[in-house]
């Protein structure tokens, strides 16, 4: 934009400049409405545009608030007021999208109206899903994605995931986790993108496993030797299968099956070390392992509701799985064993900051420890085996003092 500034009456006889005045007079051009100053009292100021812009100021602003294209218009502003508003509190955007970018856009826009969530598209995809069935091929390809860690990383792998569905022709759709709502807008006009609860957010699988971690002790977790216990248990029990570091075609193995792996802590690190590991190696046995882990709350939080409701459901979930894996001395992992009737597999408690060999052992039963339980006879007026009264009680697997019901 051009600004030419003109004022005759504090120079006066100064002439005017032709080009000046050349520009003035073209027809076609649009200067902004003079205010309630006298012409006399200000200085005259005339603002040119340039022709190649070929915009007028109204447009300008509308294209600000649309982010040069970016955005799409017809929203409703009171739905998401930072959404037009946020561009008042920066500069100008020092690049302009590109129009095969802006028609890229817009082309995904039109896609995600076709088969977004609610549509007979999104509807028909995902009763195939919950049928165990691949969705049979249309026009409507979806990508998902995952609330996990910290909000940085939430929002740059978010920003990679629609990338790659806008290259990739892929319906992209958002799963809201307990805050992506409140901190997002809506992008696309007239369609969600976040998942609804119908939606079946983990894939069939052909086995279920749970490990539930808990450090006890001093000292910041993660630790490095819990990861290598929980390894060492779980492929020398063939309960996950090794890595295959040759690279070797796992296509060798026939039909591949699949396995979701469900990891509890308070801590997101061992589950993104063992996710990492599988996705950089495939397993021996050719088997697809997936890896879940709802929450990770990095401390206990005692009496504090919203931990309470996280640790509650976590607990349910694990009583849903085929195979478990538990922490000694952890309540949590005996109510999850309680729930599902199951027998797992206990992680010894490492001592000297080391991993136990053996890693772990089965349970004798689904039963939960007692950890405080009575050595005194009082008819006898002496301290007894507790665990050796009755067949059917002894002591824990991983508390020799404790005591819990077993099958005789």
């Amino acid at each position: 934009m051009k600004r030419v500034n003109r004022n005759p009456d504090s120079e006066p006889g100064k002439q005017s400049d032709p080009n000046e005045q050349s520009a003035m007079n073209e027809p076609g051009r649009k200067y902004p409405p003079s205010d309630s100053a006298p012409e006399s009292s200000r200085p005259k100021v005339v603002e040119v545009e340039e022709e190649k812009e070929g915009l007028s100021n109204s447009a300008r602003v509308a294209q600000g608030k649309l982010l040069g294209g970016l955005l799409a218009n017809g929203f409703n502003e009171e739905t998401c007021i930072s959404r037009y508003q946020s561009v008042s509190y920066r500069k100008e955007l020092p690049h302009k999208p590109s129009s095969y970018l802006i028609s890229s856009l817009r082309n995904y826009e039109a896609l995600h109206k076709k088969c977004g969530p609610h549509t007979e598209s999104y509807k028909m995809a995902v009763e195939q899903l919950k049928s165990g069935n691949n969705p049979e091929s249309s026009d409507c390809s979806y990508l998902v994605w995952i609330s996990f860690s910290g909000l940085g990383n939430r929002i740059l792998t978010l920003a990679s995931a629609f990338l790659y569905a806008l290259v990739t022709n892929r319906v992209l759709l958002i799963d809201p986790g307990v805050d992506m709502a409140d901190l997002f807008c809506e992008p696309f006009p007239d369609v969600f993108w976040f998942l609804p609860l119908d939606f079946p957010l983990k894939a069939k699988a052909d086995e279920k496993i749970g490990i539930q971690i808990r450090i006890f002790g001093s000292g910041t977790s993660p630790f490095e030797y819990v990861l290598d216990q929980i390894l060492n248990c779980t492929v020398r029990e063939n309960i996950l299968p090794e890595f295959n570091r040759q690279e070797q075609d796992p296509s060798q193995y026939g039909t591949q099956k699949s396995k979701a792996l469900l990891v509890t802590s308070l801590s997101s690190w061992y589950s993104q070390k063992m996710r990492n590991m599988y996705w950089e190696h495939p397993s021996m046995t050719g088997e697809l392992i997936g890896i879940y882990q709802p929450s990770h709350e990095e401390y206990q939080q005692t009496e504090k509701q919203n931990h309470n409701r996280k640790a509650w459901a976590e607990m349910y979930l694990l009583s849903l799985t085929d195979v478990l894996v538990t922490s000694s001395w952890s309540t949590f992992g005996y109510v999850a064993q309680g729930l599902g009737g199951l027998k797992p597999w206990i992680l010894y408690k490492p001592e000297n900051q080391s991993a136990p060999d053996p890693p772990c052992r089965r349970a004798m039963s689904a039963e939960p420890c007692f950890h405080a339980p009575p050595f005194y006879d009082c008819k006898a007026r002496k301290g007894i085996d507790t665990g050796a009264l009755v067949p059917h009680v002894r002591h824990c697997e991983d508390m020799s003092w404790g005591l819990k019901l077993v099958d005789v």
